[in-house]
């Protein structure tokens, strides 16, 4: 079911006639169509936190959520707070927070689809059933199987470690055993961030913003780096994204698995646009 205006409704709209929650309203709009073409679902939650780690962590702006072990029942959540509370942090810019919304919204369609086409082809293949319990264990492989290719080289390993900065907010990711760790650490397994390599790279593919940069001046009331000559951190995340966007191209070349992975999504999303 679609999320009603009271379900993003916001508190007040202090700076403009445009609130909050009509922009998220508006997005949600826009992309439902192709929600609804993937039987993905679609759901509002006002958790405030969640523990990670053994932490309590602010959620995301959304997330994307299946079963274990199927990977079915894909299902995109919508976190008020840290929606809602962004418009803050960025100015009541309407604009910008605009593209943030937006960008982060298609981040979680091509997490789902990223799910729905290992899933699809792991049912419609005999081998890969025979070869692995289940569809999740086919993922974890195949996100393992595209780490493997691209760390044999050190522009690869580089580029990974570029999308595991801009991703986990961390510049101290500097090796691959940090990126396990930290991996470890957020989601319980090695591997994790492969699938953000993905979806930035779709996003960098499509000509899009990746999710990192759409963040914009939310980064400098937000998070506080060392930025050096970039003089704000929003800045040096433009930076940071201009180079994972130039090794994209090589990180194809490296990685056939990738490749495959990548052709698979866009060509699902592509049929999708066509399809509205």
């Amino acid at each position: 079911m679609a999320p009603s205006a009271l379900a993003f409704s916001s508190p007040s709209s202090r700076y403009t006639d445009e609130c909050p929650g009509e922009i998220l309203l508006k997005e949600f709009r826009r992309l439902k169509p192709g929600l609804d073409a993937l039987g993905i679902r679609f759901s509002v939650s006002r958790v405030k936190f969640r523990i990670r780690g053994g932490k309590r962590r602010k959620p995301p702006y959304f997330a994307c959520c299946h079963n274990i072990r199927n990977l079915g029942n894909v299902n995109v959540v919508a976190f008020y707070y840290p929606l809602i509370g962004d418009w803050d942090l960025m100015g009541a810019d309407v604009e910008g927070y605009r593209k943030r919304i937006h960008s982060a919204l298609r981040e979680e369609m091509i997490h789902a689809v990223q799910v729905i086409t290992v899933k699809k082809r792991y049912e419609q293949s005999p081998d890969l059933r025979n070869r692995f319990k289940d569809a999740e264990t086919y993922y974890e492989y195949l996100l393992g199987r595209i780490i493997e290719e691209l760390a044999i080289s050190q522009e690869g390993e580089e580029a990974v470690l570029t999308a595991a900065k801009l991703y986990y907010e961390d510049w101290t990711i500097g090796s691959m055993a940090k990126l396990r760790q930290t991996d470890q650490k957020y989601h319980g397994r090695d591997g994790y961030l492969v699938s953000e390599l993905i979806r930035q790279a779709v996003q960098i593919r499509f000509g899009e913003l990746t999710s990192e940069e759409a963040k914009g001046k939310a980064w400098d009331k937000h998070r506080l780096f060392f930025v050096g000559e970039y003089g704000t951190t929003e800045n040096l995340m433009k930076s940071m994204a201009t180079t994972l966007r130039r090794a994209v191209p090589k990180l194809v070349s490296l990685s056939p698995t990738l490749t495959e992975a990548l052709i698979e999504i866009e060509g699902m999303i592509q049929r999708i646009h066509q399809n509205q």
